[in-house]
This record gives structure tokens, C-alpha cells and sequence, in this order.
């Protein structure tokens, strides 16, 4: 029996992945000296959504050719990368007014709708959990949330299942006891790995990737928002 939801956050309640891609575009536009945000970010960003922010400031470092621009700073060039990209993200990008325009209804009444029912609902993200406390503010949903686990409370980010696990432990139940709503292949395989009942729900950022996994089911893969609502009565009746 299904007892409780859990949600990915980033490019499944809100579209705040593409907000943090282009904030890395503006960055490495000013590092490089471009006269237009970086439009290689972006398409670097929809190659590995769903990734820890070590692995996405890492690989813009790389595949940009960031590290000279960043030579002058101390520490390692992915953690200053990842400290300009936080700072532009935070007070340019993910506003108030953007987030909230950014949300996903289709998702976010989904969640309102389980807690209502009596469900247990919480969020399990890679976002660090002070940054994720934000946007479920901005979304009104933080008051009906039974848990909210973040990066920064487990050990290994997705693709590893150790968040989900987490997260089933503190709200009390099994993982087979629980639905997770992903929207990246990264985070479905954490999902799938966790030993959840998993849905896949895509978005601008994840669908070519949802198309391309393996490890989940392509019923369990929502391309079309409107046909959710009937791929969660079929989850939660498989699961019986």
C-alpha cells in the first residue's frame, strides 16, 4: 500500500533548472569576456540535469574552458564557479515573481492534492535544503510538507539511491510503501534504485533523456502534463 509522496524539486515542482542554467550563462559570459550569455551553458545544463551542483559547476569548468578565468580565486575552480553561479542565481534569476511564474500546477496540485488525502508528502532534492526552503516558500507548499531533505543532509547525491532512502526513514515508512515524482533520469534511477514506485514526469530540460533511460518503464513516463493525474491512479493501483 502507497502511504506517502515524495517529490524531486528542480525541474519537477518548478522550472528553476532552466533558471540555474542560465545564471551559468550569464557567469561564464563575464568570465570570458562574451557579449551574449553563454548559450553552451544551457545546452551543457539539459546534458546533466538532474546532477549534484559539484558535478555542474565541475563539468562547466571543463567543457567551458572556465578554469583560466577562475585562477585568481582560491580553492578549486568548480567551487568559485559554483559560488558566482549561486550568488547570480539567488538574487538575479530566482526571484520571487520568477519562481513562482516558473512553477509547475500540474505537479504542485498533485502535491497539495496527496497531502490532502492524507498522504504523507515530502520533497527530496539536490538542491541545498536552505536554498530549497526558499522556492517551497515562494510555492506556498512548505507548511504541508511532512519532510524536506536536501544535498547537504546525505552523503552521496542522486544518481545514488541514498536521499530517497532517507527520506522514506524519516517520514516512517518502506520505500515500496512510497511514489517518487522525478523528472530527470538521474533522479528516476536514484528513485528506482531506492526500491520507490517511480514516475517520470519530463520537461523541456529532461524529456530527451527520460527517452533514452532504461531503468524505468516507459508507461511511468509522463510527456503530456494532462495524462499525470491518470498515471498516478495507475501507480497507486499497481502498487495494491
Amino acid at each position: 500500500m502507497i502511504r506517502a509522496f515524495i517529490f524531486d524539486l528542480d525541474g519537477t515542482l518548478v522550472e528553476t533548472e532552466m533558471l540555474k542554467a542560465r545564471a551559468y550563462a550569464a557567469v561564464s559570459r563575464d568570465l570570458l569576456g562574451l557579449q551574449d550569455p553563454d548559450e553552451r551553458a544551457i545546452s551543457l545544463y539539459s546534458r546533466i540535469v538532474g546532477a549534484t551542483d559539484e558535478t555542474a559547476a565541475r563539468a562547466m569548468v571543463d567543457e567551458l574552458g572556465l578554469a583560466g578565468s577562475l585562477s585568481h580565486t582560491a580553492g578549486e575552480p568548480w567551487r568559485a564557479l559554483h559560488a558566482l553561479q549561486s550568488d547570480r542565481y539567488r538574487t538575479e534569476f530566482a526571484t520571487g515573481d520568477a519562481l513562482r511564474t516558473a512553477a509547475y500546477p500540474y505537479a504542485v496540485d498533485l502535491l497539495r492534492r496527496q497531502a490532502e488525502s492524507g498522504m504523507l508528502v515530502a520533497i527530496a532534492t539536490s538542491s541545498f535544503t536552505e536554498q530549497a526552503r526558499r522556492v517551497t516558500a515562494e510555492l506556498g507548499v512548505e507548511n504541508v510538507l511532512d519532510a524536506l531533505v536536501g544535498r547537504d543532509q546525505v552523503t552521496n547525491g542522486k544518481p545514488d539511491p541514498e536521499i530517497y532512502l532517507k527520506t522514506a526513514d524519516i517520514l516512517g515508512v518502506a520505500p515500496d510503501e512510497t511514489v517518487v515524482i522525478e523528472d530527470s533520469a538521474t533522479g528516476l534511477e536514484a528513485a528506482v534504485r531506492a526500491g520507490t514506485h517511480c514516475i517520470a514526469v519530463a520537461s523541456a530540460f529532461s524529456a530527451a533523456g527520460l527517452r533514452e533511460q532504461t531503468l524505468l518503464a516507459q508507461d511511468w513516463c509522463v510527456y503530456e502534463p494532462e495524462k499525470l493525474a491518470g498515471v498516478v491512479e495507475r501507480r497507486l493501483t499497481a502498487a495494491v
